[in-house]
């Protein structure tokens, strides 16, 4: 008897894009897909484009992301029977899911969806794609101990990958790419490749360039206030972690005075599980609304600088 094997589908979709064609208006132009066996041996592969039913048009924004011409579309068929192909090819192999990277396709497709039913379209073979979808990116970038998510032509770069033609942001590529990320991660010593721990370095050190940054305009807003005698003496007592705690509640205070700069008093709220503070004016503050605050203080505009020192640094 033939050993029956576990196929794998890796796919990736492009939509429609520009001014007109947010996320709730979006429509799929081209879908790839790659199924493998468990062993990452490429059983087959397709692509495939679409002509969209609102925007049938592309945007010059489209096309110069996804490098399709308005020509390739305009004599595509439909979405709808383009993924139809789609179903057969994981019926055929008995796959279920299909692994994508980042949590755009399922809007995508259910853009699509929607823009079917508006035009009274079948969109059953959408609903069976988009059902089958699964966002992989969160549980591979914790595998690979990334700092943070990383685009897909990053990733994928840092393994070797190179498209065959074309670029990212082509879907058969990005399928390409994302079946070569997942073979690595489940396959190989990845973390020992160098071009990964440069990966994993870069976007440390953009993290925290950005962290940096932000601080800076923090503390910039935090002190545009000239700080009260009082409140200097008390800062300069402070060690570097709690300096960065007076910084940041005075930042979040000054923000809702110059945001409600004709309230005089305020409440100063703070929620657990995650941590997080909220200053309202007191005419603004609902109670019931913040009802999972695990305190809330008021002070008063002209006395917050008190309010710091003696509240939040008892």
């Amino acid at each position: 008897m033939t050993e029956m094997k576990e196929y794998i589908g890796f796919a990736d979709f492009e939509f429609t894009c520009g001014s007109a064609m947010y996320r709730l208006r979006s429509e799929m132009l081209s879908v790839g897909i790659v199924v493998c066996d468990s062993d990452y041996n490429i059983a087959e592969r397709f692509y495939a484009t679409s002509k969209p039913n609102r925007f049938p048009k592309l945007s010059k924004q489209c096309r110069e992301l996804t490098h399709l011409s308005q020509d390739e579309i305009s004599a595509s068929p439909d979405s709808s029977d383009v993924l139809k192909r789609a179903v057969c090819l994981m019926d055929k192999y008995g796959v279920s899911e299909l692994y994508v990277w980042g949590n755009f396709d399922k809007p995508g497709l259910l853009s699509d969806i929607r823009q079917h039913r508006r035009f009274g379209k079948d969109c059953c073979s959408i609903c069976s794609i988009y059902d089958s979808v699964r966002d992989i990116q969160a549980e591979m970038v914790s595998r690979m101990g990334l700092p943070q998510a990383v685009n897909i032509k990053e990733l994928a770069s840092a393994f070797g990958y190179v498209p065959d033609s074309g670029s990212f942001h082509n879907a058969m590529n990005d399928a390409m790419a994302l079946y070569t990320i997942h073979r690595a991660v489940f396959t190989t010593d990845f973390r020992s490749k160098p071009e990964f721990a440069a990966l994993i370095e870069s976007r440390l050190e953009k993290m925290r360039q950005a962290k940096a940054v932000q601080e800076e305009k923090r503390r910039e807003k935090a002190f545009s206030i000239p700080l009260s005698p009082e409140e200097q003496v008390f800062f300069d007592g402070l060690d570097c972690k709690n300096k960065s705690r007076f910084i940041y509640l005075r930042f979040r205070i000054v923000l809702a005075i110059e945001k409600y700069p004709a309230a005089e008093e305020f409440v100063y709220i703070v929620f657990e599980n995650p941590r997080k503070i909220k200053i309202l004016p007191k005419e603004r503050y609902d109670p019931q609304r913040c009802a999972g605050a695990s305190a809330a203080q008021t002070f008063l505009k002209k006395e917050f600088s008190e309010f710091i020192i003696k509240k939040c640094f008892p």
